[in-house]
């Protein structure tokens, strides 16, 4: 079965934390842009976060949609 991307690209996620989180440039529940899925790496993302820092790499699986309230 091919993988499927969760996100649409240039849309808004929030990170939603990591067992790994020393290694994440990112505080739990931050608002990030979501620029695409690498094609190579699927299953992993472009994001960059509010500084326009961009940021590649990272598995979809630790992001999820904000809430309305949340943006």
């Amino acid at each position: 079965m091919k993988y499927k991307c969760p996100f649409k690209t240039n849309q808004l996620v929030k990170y939603k934390g990591s067992p790994n989180d020393i290694i994440f440039p990112f505080k739990k529940n931050e608002i990030l842009l979501f620029l695409g899925e690498i094609i190579q790496m699927p299953g992993h993302c472009i994001i960059v976060n509010t500084k326009g820092c961009v940021h590649w790499g990272y598995h979809t699986n630790n992001f999820e949609e904000p809430n309305e309230d949340e943006i």
